[in-house]
């Protein structure tokens, strides 16, 4: 009877460790896809805007069973007439790349754009590309914003104070040329292969030519984005056509935003972090900040030391999992 016993209770141990281990990789596989999948989403987000990643994702999952790469031919493409456009180039640039090495030249340029980037989030703009050393965004896109024309303006004056304190702690010559302009755009990915989101219009166009024919440390706007400003910045007249062919063959109206007294502070602005370095130099891992994969394992440990724990508490009765499941765990009577 004992040795009955004995037996019976190795084959139900036995066959409860199977279990824990079958549902440890469960959890296991789970985790890991989940993780992977933040991985790519991440990765998605930080080439295409969500509004379109989201819509080209859903209708590859809708397509996924008859979609022929060759044959996938939609086009993403959305029309906004009430934006503004900024477009941005460093003066000085070639000065900076011949006196700097490569490495700290791009370690410089990541860390600026970087900083842009938090101005464009912090003014209600979307950065659209880096092209070298131009820099362009739009406000307006994807949600409307009424003053649009402001954001780009506030948009441009903290790069200018941001530009200005690099200049302090590199002592080169360097300054931003800015160009706004107001309009329409169309916006979207184009093609099959290496995705790209950009903005096309005629309005595009002003602004980069309004950049064109800007001068250093000052903004540029023509006179859409004058009415669109209401007056809130004293303007003065920008003279755009001496200095740009295009502007003068199109007859276009310019403005420069006067300079604002001690708008800011260079010391209480959160500039770069630029330093000269002769150490080897390496590229930083992206997306660094997404849970580590070794956490997937102490997740684990932890839920099967639950069950086991639940086992323990309550001796009397048996313990069920659903192995597709890491949070259905149930404790049913004998």
């Amino acid at each position: 009877m004992n040795t009955a016993g004995l037996f019976i209770h190795y084959l139900t141990d036995h066959a409860q460790r199977q279990v824990f281990l079958e549902t440890r990789r469960c959890i296991e596989g789970r985790l890991k896809l989940e993780q992977e999948n933040q991985r790519q989403e991440r990765l998605v987000l930080s080439i295409l805007p969500r509004f379109v990643a989201l819509e080209m994702i859903a209708d590859m999952s809708s397509l996924e069973d008859e979609l022929n790469p060759q044959e996938f031919h939609k086009i993403y493409i959305h029309q906004y007439k009430d934006v503004s456009i900024l477009f941005a180039d460093i003066k000085g640039f070639t000065l900076l790349s011949m006196n700097l090495s490569a490495q700290d030249l791009v370690r410089t340029l990541n860390e600026l754009f970087g900083r842009f980037d938090r101005l464009a989030e912090e003014h209600h703009c979307l950065r659209i590309k880096i092209l070298g050393d131009c820099y362009y965004c739009v406000s307006g896109v994807p949600e409307p914003q009424r003053a649009h024309a402001r954001y780009c303006v506030e948009m441009g004056l903290a790069m200018i104070d941001t530009i200005r304190c690099v200049r302090k702690q590199l002592k080169f010559d360097m300054d931003m040329r800015i160009g706004i302009h107001t309009g329409s755009v169309l916006c979207g990915v184009l093609g099959l292969q290496k995705w790209q989101f950009d903005v096309w219009s005629w309005d595009v166009g002003i602004a980069n030519m309004l950049e064109a024919g800007g001068i250093p440390g000052r903004i540029h706007i023509s006179r859409a984005t004058l009415d669109s400003l209401e007056g809130t910045y004293k303007t003065e007249e920008g003279h755009g056509r001496d200095r740009n062919e295009f502007l003068r063959k199109h007859n276009i109206d310019t403005f420069l935003i006067c300079p604002q007294e001690q708008r800011r502070n260079c010391g209480h602005t959160e500039p770069p972090k630029i330093q000269k370095t002769n150490q080897n130099w390496n590229p930083e891992i992206p997306f660094g900040n997404v849970i580590d994969m070794n956490c997937v394992g102490a997740r684990i440990h932890n839920i099967i030391w639950f069950m086991v724990l639940c086992g323990q508490c309550c001796p009397g009765r048996r313990v069920q999992v659903d192995p597709c499941s890491t949070a259905t765990i149930l404790l049913l009577d004998p």
